[in-house]
Parts: structure tokens; sequence; C-alpha cells
């Protein structure tokens, strides 16, 4: 029973260190990872092995640090256990009904749910929120997102290096030769006219203020006309009105 051993999930004189191993799915958590979020796998180590959970396998054990599709990130202590191995089975056991094969969620019921509620059931306590806060924060847009990719996992028994399926890139996907950034979008293609070119196509410009500036004069007459009409009669009616005045 040596004390050294504790930090590999192994057995310590106070009992057995809990380990949770977090991997990277994606290149982009580089950025995430500092603003607390990112995507992420996670197992939980114990006794020497790592257990987590996935689409299509359900529960399992693998060696730990090692997951097929992702990068090991960092360990995290969680704390000593005080069960032995009868405990620890019983404890997966327990979850393999809510944890079932065909029972997996990438955004509500993921590798990083069954790896709180595990620890939950060892420790009486969570694990680190970022973790998963990316998939917390994502059931708010579930409903967008194809059920295809909800119901498949990056990694696991049955996901063949990363999966082909998963939505989203992940390191060691085999048969990705080509870089993300060979792909061209065509959102705004097309032909047009750029603001302040020469090159006006075949489009036809319409002088907005040159529109009645160019009959300036003859516009000019006609308000003249009208004014003096106006005008005109006014003073005939000022006149005719006088003269009643003057036959009273």
């Amino acid at each position: 029973m040596s004390g050294g051993r504790g930090y590999e999930g192994g057995r310590t004189r106070m009992g057995t260190m809990v380990l949770l191993n977090v991997y990277d799915l994606s290149p982009v958590n580089e950025y995430l990872y500092s603003i607390g979020m990112g995507l992420h796998h996670s197992g939980v180590e114990i006794l020497g092995r790592e257990y987590s959970f996935a689409s299509g396998g359900g529960v399992f054990d693998s060696t730990p640090k090692d997951a097929p599709g992702a990068t090991f990130r960092e360990s995290i202590e969680l704390g000593s256990f005080e069960g032995g191995s009868a405990e620890l089975s019983s404890a997966i056991s327990d979850l393999r009904e809510e944890f079932g094969p065909d029972r997996y969620n990438l955004i509500k019921r993921n590798c990083n749910h069954f790896a709180n509620a595990l620890v939950w059931r060892l420790l009486r306590r969570t694990i680190p929120a970022h973790v998963n806060r990316l998939a917390n924060i994502g059931q708010c847009c579930s409903c967008l997102l194809p059920k295809k990719l909800l119901e498949e996992s990056p990694v696991g028994p049955n996901a063949g290096g990363g999966g082909s399926g998963g939505g989203f890139q992940v390191y060691g996907r085999q048969g990705d030769t080509k870089k993300n950034d060979s792909i061209s979008t065509a959102a705004f293609s097309g032909t047009g006219v750029t603001l302040g070119s020469q090159d006006s196509g075949s489009i036809s410009r319409v002088p907005l203020l040159g529109s009645w500036r160019g009959g300036g004069k003859k516009n000019d007459d006609t308000l003249t006309d009208r004014r003096e009409k106006a005008r005109m009669a006014a003073l005939a009616r000022f006149e005719a009105k006088n003269t009643v005045s003057d036959r009273e």
C-alpha cells in the first residue's frame, strides 16, 4: 500500500485516489479553455482503470489517459474514496441503466455527465464545471441540432478513433487529409457593383437630384405663373369688396 500510487488513481494509506482525466476533442479548446469552456471528453480514473461512457458501448473501462480520438489535457485530483473494488463495482452497476448503450446524448447525457454521476457516488462531490459547461449551455438550443449529432459520441469503444459522425473536429480522426481552410463559402458570391467604382455594368443609375434639377427653368416659370395668378385673384377679390362698400 504505497502512497505514491495515489496520483495514478491507486490505493493510498487514506483510501483510493480518484482522478478526473480530461481530454480535448477540438483544437478550438486552445481558445475556449482560458475562458472556462471547451469541447471535452472525460473519464474517472480509479484503481488503475479509467471509466467513461459512450454511445453504443454504454459504460466502459480503458487504460488511463488513453482515449482514441482525443488528446489528453490534464488529470484533476478529486479526493480519496474510502471503499474498495466491491463498492466501486456497485456504484458503476447502479449507473449502467441510466447510462445505457442507447441513451447517449451529446448535450443531455454525455461522458462528462457520467463522470459527474460516478464521482458523486464515490465522493459526494461534482466534477469541475468547466469540463461540461459547453454542453450545459447547449441545452438551450439542443432542439436545433441534428439527432444524429446528439446521439453519437466522439470517443468510446465503438467510436472508431474519433467517429465519423460526431459533427465536429476531433484529434486523431482517420481519413482527415484536407484542411478545413480549403473549404470556401459562397454565401455572398455573385456579381455586383462596388460602392464608388466606375464600372456600373448594365446597371442604369437614376440621378435622384438631377431628375428635378434638369428642367429647372421650366419649373421656375411654372411656379412664377402660379404665384402671379394667385396674386391677381386676391387683388380682384379685394377690389370687388371695396366696390360693394362704396355702393352702400
